[in-house]
């Protein structure tokens, strides 16, 4: 009776496992198809227009990618599997798609730095230095993991709000129907693979820096998306 309770055990834990690796799959899968897709258009339409664009929002939203780059490599690293691995490749994959939309936004702009850079700049660093202070409060570093997950809702949530502010002032016809609806899949995606490998390791600080940066992401990208649609 022992031996047949533990064999179910153990075939219910594979089976379980199976659909897991089947979803992680799934959503690497989509990340992936959207990755190439976000060059094919976003990136061939940015070479005729960059209109509601700027190089804050780019830049900021390299920075936050290797923010998350940085977290899901180093759970990888402690405790490895299929899905801290997709979501490590998924970060670096996006991390090289916005480091190119980046060189071509310098290259199509001759004035590439607007004053809304400026105040976009400006707004970020006095987030980043409340963040910093109130974990030097709490006596925690820069290597923190929720810290650095904090640094990350402001490398990315106020480079798109004042993003919605540029597209709403100037238009969004730099911005692709693309871009907009993959931004929230992508998003989403990447926030599953975060809550995934969140309950193979409970509350690992990694993952739930990971978790509060995304979640900030997908809020404030909807700020944008209303904004894109408004005009």
């Amino acid at each position: 009776m022992d031996s047949d309770r533990t064999t179910g055990h153990i075939t219910a834990t594979q089976a379980k496992l199976a659909r897991s690796h089947r979803v992680g799959d799934f959503l690497f899968f989509v990340q992936m198809i959207t990755a190439v897709g976000f060059i094919g258009t976003q990136a061939r339409l940015m070479l005729s227009t960059t209109e509601g664009i700027s190089l804050t929002w780019l830049s900021f939203w390299g920075v936050f990618l290797l923010i998350n780059l940085s977290l899901s490599a180093r759970a990888h690293q402690l405790q490895p599997s299929r899905v801290t691995f997709q979501t490590v490749f998924t970060y670096a994959t996006w991390t090289v798609v916005v480091l190119l939309c980046i060189g071509i936004y310098i290259w199509r702009n001759t004035n590439f730095w607007t004053p809304l850079d400026t105040w976009t700049t400006g707004l970020a660093l006095c987030g980043i230095v409340a963040t910093l202070m109130v974990a030097y409060h709490n006596k925690l570093t820069i290597t923190d993991p929720i810290v650095r997950g904090y640094l990350g809702v402001f490398f990315k949530g106020v480079p798109q709000l004042t993003l919605a502010y540029n597209i709403t002032m100037m238009g969004g016809a730099g911005i692709s129907t693309f871009a907009i609806v993959t931004g929230h899949i992508n998003i989403c995606t990447r926030l599953g693979q975060v809550l995934m490998s969140l309950r193979e390791a409970r509350w690992d600080r990694n993952r739930l820096g990971s978790a509060i940066s995304e979640t900030a992401n997908e809020g404030t990208w909807i700020v944008a998306t209303i904004a894109w649609l408004m005009v």
